[in-house]
């Protein structure tokens, strides 16, 4: 016989009273790995995002747009400089020369040109306007002596018809008042040609002028070029120049950079865009300085959206598209960070 039937029925009861949390311990453990798996999760639903990026300066590259051998370098690399301060200045050369030269090509173009006007000092024929004004003078008396030569021809035509004079006499008037028609027709075509010509004559002299004053001008601006100055407050990256040096036009002589405008970009998914608004203060952290955050506001969030650079996420992650977002430092951040440091922004969901 079986055990169970030799036990009496109370015992029996007992025994299964006993067995039953037994079966029920495996579906508690369930339970709690159900409610630790949904707090975990619900825990990590909360916690903000977190986005690299680096930090970033804006540099300015300035040079000269003339060259020449380094005359004197008067600043070094990491010192500050101030807007309009001297940092290298070349020498020279040729300049001065070439400026005496133009400026003495502007004074006789100006010289032209006034005696073209008629207010300068002139010699032999005078200025353009003088020999105007004696052309106009010599038309003038072609047309009395014309008036008088047309008289003394009818004058003659009417003593001839009535037998006064002879026809040598008529030929002679007449000959004289076609001499007389031609000289005022002479005068009068001379005064045109120099009439049409003065203010030609006038404006070309004047193109002159300005192209002579032009000349001397870029001079004046080469001239200016020959001192490299900061453009606006900053910090001397780099500088390797030194006196003797030759710098080629347009040629990069010192790099700047603008310590006072820091910034952390950084890519957000298209999913999560939502969560960033422009001039909202989010925490950064780096790692020259753990347990520290930074100010940084949200200062642009670019239009358009890209691809996620190679360099900053996983391989999945590259095919997703992003937007550049543009975090700015404040001044809590701006005296200890330096370009190209890592940076974490934190952005609350």
């Amino acid at each position: 016989m079986g055990t169970a039937a030799t036990l009496p029925r109370g015992a029996m009861l007992a025994r299964k009273v006993r067995e039953q949390p037994r079966r029920l311990i495996p579906l508690g453990v369930l339970a709690v790995a159900l409610l630790a798996w949904a707090g975990y999760h619900a825990w990590v639903d909360r916690q903000p995002y977190t986005w690299a990026g680096t930090v970033e300066a804006r540099d300015i590259a300035v040079g000269s747009r003339v060259g020449g051998r380094v005359k004197e370098v008067l600043v070094r690399e990491g010192e500050r400089v101030e807007p309009g301060q001297p940092l290298v200045m070349l020498e020279a050369g040729d300049l001065p020369a070439q400026r005496l030269q133009a400026e003495g090509q502007l004074l006789q173009a100006e010289a032209a040109l006034d005696k073209l006007r008629g207010t300068g000092h002139t010699r032999g024929t005078g200025s353009l306007a003088e020999q105007v004004a004696r052309a106009r003078a010599e038309l003038t008396a072609a047309q009395v002596a014309l008036d008088k030569a047309e008289l003394d021809a009818r004058r003659a035509s009417t003593l001839f018809q009535q037998q006064v004079n002879t026809r040598a006499e008529l030929d002679t008037a007449e000959a004289a008042l076609r001499q007389a028609r031609a000289q005022r027709d002479a005068r009068r075509s001379n005064l045109q040609e120099l009439a049409q010509g003065t203010d030609a004559d006038v404006r070309a002299q004047q193109g002159l002028v300005e192209a002579a004053r032009g000349r001397l001008e870029a001079i004046d601006v080469a001239l200016g070029e020959l001192t490299i100055r900061a453009p606006v407050a900053a910090r001397v990256e780099s500088l390797d120049l030194r006196p003797g040096d030759l710098l080629p036009a347009n040629a990069t002589s010192a790099t700047l950079v603008e310590d006072d405008q820091l910034y952390v970009r950084i890519y957000v998914p298209e999913t999560h865009l939502g969560n960033l608004r422009p001039g909202s203060e989010l925490p950064v952290r780096v790692d020259s300085f753990p347990g520290r955050t930074f100010t940084g506001v949200v200062e642009n969030i670019a239009s358009q959206g890209e691809y996620t650079p190679r360099n900053l996420q996983t391989p999945d992650e590259r095919a997703s598209q992003v937007f550049a977002t543009r975090i700015g430092l404040r001044a809590d951040g701006l005296n200890l960070l330096r370009a190209g440091m890592a940076a974490y922004v934190t952005v609350p969901r």
